[in-house]
């Protein structure tokens, strides 16, 4: 790439035209990382709290879900749900405190999106000025499998605000 040095100072050593080259290296990968298993998710049912176990995948930077993992393979089967990570509030996924939730292996997940009509507050729910946000916990099997989670979902959030893929 050339420059040309136009209205430099007088006392300038640059006069004329500069040859720039310049390369560059990804630090992270674009690619969202994918991940599948089983996850128990607190919803909102009835305006009451219940724990449901779904089959997850994470993939394009959202986890979505479905109640069997046939029904992720079946072409047919829509999602029951989905989380989008790129509208994750906190930079982090992390395991949610004693006094967030008893359930062992839980982590936490916020959301945070303009307000559709019909949003109301809930249990998992806020919704202030235009903005709802809803505070997601999920629950692994295992404090290994808690941990997997944890990794893939932050490398998730990683690379969305990195690259603002919002």
């Amino acid at each position: 790439m050339s420059v040309v040095c136009q209205h430099a100072p007088f006392h300038s050593p640059f006069e004329g035209t500069i040859n720039l080259q310049m390369s560059a290296k990804e630090s992270i990968s674009t690619e969202p990382p994918t991940h599948k298993g089983f996850l128990t998710i607190f919803q909102e049912e009835s305006r009451l709290g219940a724990w449901n176990r779904r089959w997850c995948s994470v993939q394009d930077n959202k986890i979505y879900y479905w109640l069997y993992p046939e029904d992720e393979i079946n072409q047919n089967k829509a999602p029951h749900g989905e989380i989008d990570l790129r509208n994750c509030k906190s930079e982090k996924v992390s395991v949610a405190s004693r006094l967030e939730c008893a359930r062992p292996n839980t982590f936490v997940l916020v959301t945070q999106a303009a307000s559709k009509p019909g949003d109301r507050c809930s249990i998992i729910t806020e919704t202030n000025n235009n903005v709802t946000q809803t505070k997601y916990l999920l629950s692994a099997d295992s404090r290994q499998e808690r941990k997997e989670w944890i990794d893939v979902l932050n490398q998730c959030l990683l690379i969305v605000t990195s690259w603002n893929t919002k």
